[in-house]
């Protein structure tokens, strides 16, 4: 029978959804580098742009018209000079302690063709996060909210400037509800922290659509877990780059008829790193009904006692010189 999957209360550790991008793939395993994206380059337009409120409407929203002149209102001002300039001086990285959810594998590991980066995080209630040796990030958990706004008046009070624990608390760590399956939780940088990074010179809005990378140590990475459409070529990659670690190598396994799902299995229960990378990616994908009877074997003398080998002589008579050669190179 299948075993019931783990809850994810139960988890103790972050996750990340990494692509299969090669780029990003050496950028991480070779260079050691890893991006903390800017507010202006995630994938929710309505990300860190919420609506901005004040206590009263008054003539806060009102533009102003000198002659043939119009002005920014009130409200544009504290958006452009207040906010976004404030905003875009900061990278994320994104983290989750779902590893299980079909949407993230589909949007962030370019449908199970990544994989997954398992962190090395003690305390999940009070996590932080060892990136690099002598760095250690504090990793704030996202919450999901109905209303995404904010008043400029309780924030600024008065002084034209609003402190970041403020800003980070009000629009770092809230996200619209309907992003709420992706349980989210969020390290945030300053980029000037990024030897590429160039502080602007004015404090007025600006979009920055720039890649910023930090240095990231593999001995912060518990574990790797593999897509079911892994390339090959991606998996030989990081398990190359690894090898002098202690990173543990998973597969995901997912099944045709439940299909909320997903199961990970260390790759050494498929035999040798070579036998294994050579698998096609419907190994990965399960029946459970199949799972039922995957030990209850029915013994024959010979391959062509097989029900249906007189439909396909020569090819089972090729896969079964090829698997016996294996099994007697193996002794």
């Amino acid at each position: 029978m299948v075993k019931e999957q783990i809850d994810i209360k139960q988890l103790r550790t972050l996750f990340k959804y990494i692509s299969d991008s090669p780029e990003v793939v050496d950028c991480i395993f070779r260079k050691h580098k890893i991006r903390f994206t800017q507010p202006a380059a995630l994938n929710d337009p309505l990300e860190f742009n919420p609506a901005i409120r004040f206590d009263s409407e008054s003539i806060n929203f009102n533009r102003y018209k000198c002659g043939l002149i119009t002005m920014p209102s009130i409200h544009d001002w504290f958006q452009l000079n207040l906010i976004e300039p404030r905003i875009n001086k900061y990278g994320i990285l994104s983290l989750t302690d779902n590893p299980y959810s079909f949407e993230m594998w589909c949007h962030y590991a370019n449908g199970h063709k990544g994989f997954l980066i398992e962190f090395n995080i003690e305390d999940k209630s009070k996590p932080l996060l060892k990136l690099n040796e002598g760095i250690n990030l504090k990793v704030y958990k996202v919450k999901y909210v109905k209303d995404y706004s904010i008043n400029i008046d309780r924030l600024e009070k008065g002084t034209n400037s609003i402190p970041f624990n403020k800003i980070r608390d009000s629009i770092f760590l809230r996200k619209s509800k309907h992003w709420k399956y992706e349980r989210e939780y969020r390290i945030i940088r300053d980029l000037v922290e990024c030897e590429t990074y160039k502080p602007r010179k004015n404090r007025l809005s600006y979009r920055n659509d720039k890649i910023y990378l930090f240095p990231i140590s593999l001995d912060c990475i518990s574990s790797i877990i593999f897509g079911v459409y892994t390339p090959k070529e991606i998996k030989q990659r990081v398990i190359e780059a690894c090898k002098n670690t202690k990173i543990n190598f998973l597969q995901t396994i997912i099944y045709k008829d439940l299909q909320n799902r997903i199961d990970f299995v260390p790759i050494d229960g498929f035999g040798t790193t070579e036998w294994y990378l050579e698998l096609s990616p419907q190994i990965f994908i399960h029946d459970s009904i199949i799972q039922k009877y995957a030990r209850d074997y029915i013994n024959l003398n010979s391959h062509k006692e097989l029900p249906y080998y007189q439909e396909q002589p020569r090819d089972l008579d090729r896969y079964y010189k090829t698997r016996l050669k294996m099994i007697n190179d193996k002794k």
